[in-house]
C-alpha cells in the first residue's frame, strides 16, 4: 500500500471574463455567458468545500508559462511543493463532477498513480497524480487541445512506468453553445441528475415552471433548445 496521506485539489480555471474571450456558450449574450461562468466557477468551488480536502483556487491571474502545458504543470508543481502526497485537478465546464468524483479519484490512488475521468468530448474532468507520477509526467507531450486527451495521458502514463486508471463516469463537458444545448436536454429527459438542476433549469425556462417537468421534456423533445434565457438571480 502506497503512502499517500496529504491530498490537494487544484481548481484550475479562468476567470470569467477570461472564459468568455474563449468560450460563447449563450450566443450573443455576452453578459449571460460571464453569469454563467461565474455560476460555474462557484459550483466547482462549493463542491470542493463539501469535502474535507484542502484546495487552491489558481485562476487566470495566478497561471504562469507561454503554454496550457506549462501554466498546468506551474499549478501542479506549486502544490506539490508545499508539501502534498497527491494532487487532483478539476475544471469548472463539467456540472456532473460532485465531492463523491474526489472520493473516487483518493480511492483509486490506493493502487494507481494517475486517476483520470474522461468528458463526452474525449476531454479530462479531473486529473489525480501522485508525487511519483508528476515527477515523471512530461506535460508538454499531451495532447491537451484534441479529442484524445484522456488516451495521450495514459499513453504518457504507461511510457513513464505509472499505473493508471480512468473513472467509470464519462460527464458532459461545456465548450460551446451546442455542448450546452446537449446538456440541458441531457438534463430535462433526465438522461443525466444533478444535486441541484435550478440554475440551468433557468436557463431555459421561467422559475415557476420548474415543476412542470412533462411539458418540458416534451418541448425538449420536440423543438431542442431554441432559447437560452440566463439568469442573473443565481449569482
Amino acid at each position: 500500500m502506497r503512502e499517500i496521506k496529504k491530498i490537494a485539489v487544484l481548481l484550475f480555471v479562468r476567470n470569467a471574463y477570461e472564459e468568455l474571450k474563449h468560450k460563447a456558450l449563450i450566443k450573443g449574450e455576452s453578459s449571460k455567458n460571464v453569469l454563467l461562468f461565474k455560476y460555474l466557477n462557484k459550483r466547482i468551488v462549493n463542491t470542493v468545500k463539501d469535502t474535507d480536502y484542502n484546495y487552491f483556487i489558481i485562476d487566470s491571474s495566478q497561471q504562469h508559462g507561454r503554454t496550457f502545458a506549462e501554466r498546468f504543470k506551474n499549478a501542479f508543481k506549486s502544490i506539490f511543493q508545499a508539501g502534498y502526497d497527491a494532487v487532483i485537478s478539476l475544471g469548472n465546464d463539467t456540472p456532473q463532477v460532485n465531492s463523491k468524483t474526489l472520493h473516487d479519484v483518493v480511492d483509486h490512488f490506493e493502487h494507481n498513480d494517475v486517476v483520470v475521468g474522461k468528458t463526452n468530448l474525449g476531454g479530462a474532468y479531473t486529473i489525480g497524480l501522485t508525487k511519483y507520477a508528476f515527477s515523471k509526467c512530461s506535460f508538454e507531450a499531451v495532447d491537451w487541445r484534441t479529442s484524445h486527451v484522456v488516451e495521450s495521458i495514459e499513453e504518457r502514463a504507461i511510457f513513464q512506468g505509472s499505473s493508471f486508471v480512468q473513472l467509470d463516469e464519462v460527464y458532459t463537458e461545456l465548450s460551446t453553445h451546442n455542448d450546452l444545448n446537449l446538456f440541458l436536454q441531457q438534463l430535462l429527459t433526465k438522461h443525466i441528475r444533478l444535486e441541484d438542476d435550478t440554475f440551468f433549469l433557468s436557463l431555459i425556462s421561467k422559475p415557476n415552471h420548474f415543476d412542470n417537468y412533462p411539458q418540458l421534456q416534451m418541448d425538449i423533445i420536440l423543438h431542442g433548445v431554441t432559447e437560452i434565457r440566463g439568469s442573473p438571480s443565481f449569482i
